[in-house]
């Protein structure tokens, strides 16, 4: 009798494991939210590239900026609202330069051991901040680390979230050749590559592996325009990573 409960609740303990999997899984892959945001995208090249940088605005914003500028490439900024609020003039640089401004948090929380209360005040009181300088909803945010369930990405339900297809680690690696032969190696279509403007080795980076990358007919792009460059519409509770030519984009 002992060994048939004790089979009976080990196989009451495994049904239970995998349907809380199942569960997990699904929190992940699974959204209750309708597919509604979209932009139009002029030119669908064949080559599309997502440059993203975290954790600005840093004394080397403007430069890169800059640089952008002097090669008509997009990227994106997922800022910090406790740096906007001391660097409104960039922040505002950001937009008027025709970049997508995200939101990464106030401080830089880790989603993954943070409250759903207290992961919304820090989205949307950053969120007010960018709006109070630029005057402009933001409707794309990461979270810090990459750490999140599905669960937490459902308690933001007006926004986008976007992780990414590679991280260069540049925070680490504070070397400008090495920054530049990773964003040269990992330049595929479709890529969202993550990256930081807080380093200066990484600015003087990017701006050589545009030229590099230009001249091989690649295009820089906003994350938006990567993950609607096939006409696809986006919804918040998932986090997307990519979007190649001809396909959907791709999240988890």
């Amino acid at each position: 009798m002992t060994n048939t409960n004790e089979t009976k609740h080990r196989h009451t303990s495994l049904i239970a494991l995998f349907l809380a999997i199942i569960f997990f899984l699904a929190s992940y892959i699974y959204t209750p939210f309708d597919k509604t945001f979209s932009v139009e995208v002029q030119a669908n090249n064949q080559k599309m590239i997502a440059l993203t940088f975290d954790d600005g605005p840093s004394d080397y914003t403007q430069m890169l900026l800059d640089g952008l500028k002097s090669k008509n490439a997009k990227a994106t900024f997922f800022v910090l609202g406790k740096k906007a609020m001391k660097n409104a003039q960039t922040i505002q640089n950001i937009v008027s330069d025709g970049h997508l401004l995200g939101n990464h948090t106030y401080t830089h929380i880790d989603m993954m051991k943070t409250s759903r209360n207290d992961i919304k005040k820090q989205i949307y009181s950053t969120n007010q901040v960018l709006k109070d300088i630029t005057g402009q909803d933001v409707k794309f945010y990461r979270p810090p680390y990459g750490h999140y369930f599905g669960n937490t990405l459902n308690a933001i339900n007006d926004m986008i979230a976007v992780k990414w297809s590679n991280d260069s680690i540049d925070w680490k690696h504070m070397d400008e050749n090495y920054v530049y032969n990773y964003i040269i190696n990992k330049a595929h279509d479709g890529e969202i590559l993550l990256l930081h403007d807080t380093k200066e080795t990484t600015v003087n980076a990017v701006l050589k592996a545009i030229d590099t990358l230009e001249n091989e007919g690649f295009t820089f792009v906003r994350v938006d325009e990567l993950l609607c460059r096939n006409g696809d519409k986006l919804a918040p509770g998932v986090a997307y990573r990519g979007c190649k030519m001809n396909k959907k984009p791709t999240w988890f």
